[in-house]
């Protein structure tokens, strides 16, 4: 394998030249290798993470490389972040927890797992556990989560960015190798590793560490939710043990593992009442944006069923009146006349308008006043203009008063509308043993 010395790594120094080195040592596996890795790797079907109740553990260990390497020990931060997005959609699972000892790892891949892990922190309550390392790129990832524990002795921190720039050219020189670049472009061999590195390679390879910071300095900020001027006091590349980490900010408890652990499944699991008392404030917008969604639902609901009410009483009214005068009253009510404006119809259903003729010339026959009853109560706003759902209740006796216009008698009316309508009903029961008690 040709390690390529000018790759960015945001992983503690000292475990990066000991990951160099153990590469060096083990060299390249032979096709056999490969081929039983290939053979393991297919045959397995773990899960993606581990369950305590309704707690996903998923794993963050050794050095991170994007796709990772078996091989070598190194874990794959798409598997990570794969782990993360399957957690995130699983209904059963109500929290995360990442547990890390890691020194770090390449920064390619590191911002795309950081942005998971911000994703999913977002969807539900994503937490981080340090048990001995968390340092670099474990910690730009990491700094996603709603909160993190380590234990006193971890180490956390070396929040920035490292490069390392090989000359081979004395070695070269030795071998009696004579390596030419033939480029296109300034840049584009600039640093290579087979000449020493001039100042304004170094200029140019020092931007891009720079840059890389400034989006790791970026990440710890959002994630930790500070400014950048803190973020900046945090991320001088130091190590410090987990108490100094707890009073820079860097964590947010002191905690054995088993006891974080015991923490965030009983805040995910935790009832109403002690939600109540703890966040009183989020339980009234609770509150407030259920009634909210309910009383729309309801005002819904209730129109189209005074809508279905007023298309019933007009149909009764055309049949009191006739098929010619009914069309009429119904053009009325869907122009949206009001009570007071339906008196102005009286005149239209005067004698000689429906079954019964009135008694004396100019009065409305008894079917007509029934009919502009019934016609001013499908006018009436049913919900008051104020939107008050107690008003939108139909009235009985005009229901009943329906009935009888069917043919039926008034204990006969009466019965078919408390079946038909019990709530209705009910009401005027107790309107009226009110009206006695009086």
């Amino acid at each position: 394998m040709s390690i390529q010395t000018q790759r960015l790594w945001a992983m503690e120094p000292g475990r990066l030249a000991g990951l160099f080195r153990d590469m060096k040592a083990r060299g390249l596996p032979d096709a056999a290798a490969v081929a039983a890795m290939a053979a393991a790797g297919n045959g397995r079907e773990e899960p993606l993470y581990q369950r305590v109740g309704p707690l996903a553990v998923i794993e963050m260990h050794g050095a991170l490389a994007k796709e990772g390497s078996y091989w070598w020990g190194i874990a794959s931060m798409r598997q990570i972040g794969a782990a993360l997005l399957q957690a995130a959609g699983d209904p059963g699972v109500k929290g995360i927890l990442l547990d890390v000892d890691s020194p770090g790892g390449t920064v390619a891949g590191t911002e795309e797992l950081a942005g998971i892990a911000r994703a999913v922190a977002a969807a539900k309550p994503l937490y981080v556990y340090a048990g001995d390392l968390m340092c670099s790129a474990a910690y730009w990832i990491g700094s996603q989560a709603r909160a993190i524990c380590s234990q006193a002795s971890a180490m956390i921190g070396s929040i920035g960015i490292i490069m390392t720039h090989t000359d081979w050219s004395g070695w070269d020189a030795q071998a009696g190798i004579d390596v030419t670049y033939l480029t296109a472009g300034h840049y584009k061999a600039m640093g290579n590793q087979d000449e020493p590195l001039t100042d304004e390679a170094r200029a140019y390879l020092q931007e891009q560490l720079d840059a890389t910071y400034a989006l790791f300095l970026e990440a710890v900020a959002a994630g930790r939710r500070v400014s950048a001027q803190q973020a900046l006091a945090m991320a001088d590349g130091k190590i410090v043990l987990g108490r100094q980490a707890l009073e820079l900010g860097l964590v947010d408890r002191l905690e054995s593992r088993a006891d974080f652990i015991n923490r965030i499944v009983q805040e995910v699991h935790m009832d109403l009442a002690k939600l109540k008392a703890e966040h009183p404030g989020v339980v009234g917008e609770l509150r407030a944006e259920i009634e909210t969604g309910l009383q729309a639902e309801h005002k819904t609901a209730l129109t189209a069923a005074v809508e279905g009410e007023r298309a019933r009483v007009i149909g009764v009214v055309g049949v009191l009146v006739g098929e010619e005068q009914g069309g009429r009253i119904a053009a009325v009510v869907g122009s949206g006349v009001t009570a007071e404006q339906a008196k102005a119809l009286g005149a239209a259903l005067g004698s000689g308008t429906g079954p019964a003729q009135a008694e004396k010339p100019g009065e409305l026959s008894p079917e007509a006043k029934d009919a502009l009853g019934l016609l001013k109560q499908a006018t009436t706003d049913p919900l008051n203009q104020q939107g008050d759902p107690r008003a939108a209740a139909p009235d009985f006796d005009a229901l009943v008063m329906a009935e009888q216009a069917k043919g039926l008698s008034k204990g006969k009316a009466m019965a078919a509308v408390a079946k038909a309508h019990p709530a209705v009903h009910a009401a005027w029961i107790a309107k009226q043993n009110n009206k006695e008690g009086k």
